[in-house]
């Protein structure tokens, strides 16, 4: 058995709360501490502190679902309460529809933040409940892998992911013709044709996106994703949106020499 950690009363210690971060945060200055263009080392220190208890909040969702699941597998009410339903209504004013919601989004939450854990800023700033709660369905059907395949074919397609977007993606993967496993080439082809459909039937293209950490960091784009190989119609006519007609007859002499 592992050594008890202790408070000063002989009780086990309380982890710091969000009540705990907001009163460390310091008082809203009347004015600035500094004038340069540069934050000073306190400013830079209150910025980081007021940043974390932004974050707490964000990522609340993910946080309280992973905890309550813990609560109830291993059944941390039975002290005091004869069910975990009573314990989540009478300790926190939730019900247990409301519980299990939060307990069935975390792990997708968990693994999309795990997958862009190169690029923290990006995956902090974008991660919505909303869109996390549309993609339970794929989640348990497939499983939680299938679920972030299926926001990250949609992210690129749409930049942000919103729970619309999301809900139209996780339709067009439940339109597929049934099949007891996951097949992400098929999700991919018919998430991009629902999110941006293309004209005369022509296959639909995903919308040109902001290179990722990744993709900056090799020093090369990831032009698989960005150009559609598959249809010449389009991409001809992406060609003819972003190269100058200069460039396009260099092009077409070049591939004729082949």
């Amino acid at each position: 058995m592992g050594r008890r950690v202790t408070g000063p009363s002989g009780g086990p210690r309380k982890p710091e709360t969000s009540t705990d971060v907001a009163r460390k945060l310091p008082a809203p200055p009347r004015q600035p501490v500094a004038s340069t263009p540069v934050l000073v080392k306190e400013e830079e220190e209150v910025l980081l502190q007021c940043e974390a208890a932004i974050e707490t909040l964000k990522f609340a969702f993910w946080a309280a679902g992973k905890a309550l699941q813990v609560i109830r597998q291993g059944r941390l009410y039975r002290a005091t309460h004869e069910t975990f339903e009573e314990y989540c209504q009478a300790r926190w004013g939730m019900t247990r529809a409301q519980a299990n919601k939060l307990i069935r989004m975390w792990p997708i939450a968990e693994a999309l933040f795990d997958s862009q854990s190169n690029d923290l800023a990006r995956a902090r700033a974008k991660l919505s409940q909303a869109a996390i709660w549309e993609l339970v369905p794929v989640a348990e059907q497939y499983d939680v892998t299938a679920a972030a395949h299926v926001y990250r074919t949609a992210e690129e397609a749409e930049e942000t992911v919103t729970a619309t977007i999301a809900k139209k993606a996780v339709q067009a993967v439940a339109a597929l013709p049934e099949s007891p496993r996951f097949d992400p080439e098929a999700a991919t082809t018919a998430i991009r044709g629902a999110l941006h459909p293309a004209p005369d039937g022509a296959p639909a293209t995903p919308r040109k996106r902001r290179p990722r950490a990744e993709d900056r960091s090799s020093g090369t784009p990831d032009i698989e994703t960005l150009l559609p190989w598959d249809s010449p119609a389009v991409l001809n006519q992406v060609l003819r949106t972003y190269m100058t007609p200069e460039d396009r007859h260099t092009l077409g002499k070049l591939l004729m020499e082949e």
